[in-house]
């Protein structure tokens, strides 16, 4: 969703700088924008399980329910993903509310739309970078931040992710975890959609290179994507989780793009039509067969968000 500034490799947060050249049948890649303006003020620091410190105002206790489920995402994404986990610290900054948020983001990212949160990079002292979220605290706040540290755990074990997957795999992992990732707002939306001509294409996205080209029926068709190449069948898992594999692989060789920018690896399309002869037939299958599972869920809890798996979020 357009809310945040997804990183691309490194921000989830602006990525207006995206290399356009792309060879027909080969993935996208784009240089990273990097942050180097003054970090907001933060008066606690509290660290969250291995990879995470938070900055804040907030009189947050460290065993508060939103951080006890933020502390266990590296390994539900590392488990999920087959990825090795990092050992980098993500610096979270957490405002006390919306208005001193937008002051902030207003000051420093005002070329870029409003958004609940972002995640960015900036070069750190020794070279290294600093990885870096921003958000506020609201009812959004489990959602936000399951979002955008998906970004840093995915900027962290596969930088060069292209820019469809990176949104697929962020919007898989904001919802809670008993959801098993379906994400039951897109889920309805698709249904919307489905009910009038559409015709979804992994091709199409795969051409997206920039973050202010995605619209919210992009978030939602790679989310849907992303959900049935995981879900469906072991096959289709098993496809998903090697491309992950050779991108990383890509990136550690140094061999991940050409002096164009451009990634040497097959389009995943291509590798899908080798498995299925009509994909797009088998994501539609897919999506129908989550909504009649759901429709007994979203009836019964009409009152629950389904987004955050909570109604309100309070600091105690």
């Amino acid at each position: 969703m357009d809310r945040r500034l997804r990183p691309r490799y490194i921000a989830a947060a602006a990525l207006l700088g995206w290399c356009a050249g792309l060879l027909s049948g080969c993935a996208q890649l784009a240089p990273p924008l990097v942050f180097n303006g003054p970090l907001p003020p933060g008066h606690t620091e509290i660290r969250v399980g291995r990879r995470y410190v938070f900055h804040t105002d907030l009189r947050l206790k460290p065993d508060h329910p939103v951080l006890r489920e933020i502390a266990e995402l590296p390994e539900r994404v590392a488990r999920e993903l087959q990825c090795p986990a990092a050992d980098c610290l993500v610096q979270v900054y957490l405002f006390e509310d919306r208005g001193s948020y937008e002051r902030y983001l207003r000051a420093h990212f005002g070329h870029l739309p409003p958004r609940r949160a972002l995640f960015v990079a900036r070069p750190g002292l020794k070279g290294e970078e600093e990885l870096l979220v921003f958000a506020f605290w609201g009812e959004q706040i489990l959602k936000d931040l399951r979002h955008e540290l998906t970004h840093a755990e995915l900027h962290s074990a596969c930088p060069n992710i292209p820019l469809w997957l990176d949104e697929g795999l962020a919007e898989f992992f904001e919802v809670p975890p008993e959801h098993d990732g379906v994400h039951y707002r897109h889920l309805a939306a698709l249904r919307s959609e489905s009910a009038s001509p559409w015709s979804p294409s992994l091709e199409r996205l795969e051409k997206l290179t920039q973050l202010r080209d995605m619209t919210p029926g992009d978030y939602r068709e790679a989310w849907a994507w992303t959900h049935f190449l995981l879900r469906s069948t072991d096959e289709l898992r098993g496809l998903l989780l090697q491309y992950l594999r050779e991108l990383r692989e890509h990136t550690r060789s140094h061999a991940v793009a050409d002096a164009s920018g451009t990634s040497t690896l097959p389009s995943l399309t291509e590798r899908l039509r080798q498995t299925l002869p009509d994909p797009e037939k088998a994501l539609l299958e897919h999506l129908a067969f989550l909504q009649r599972q759901s429709c007994h869920l979203t009836a019964a809890l009409p009152e629950m968000s389904l987004e955050t798996g909570v109604s309100r979020v309070t600091i105690k």
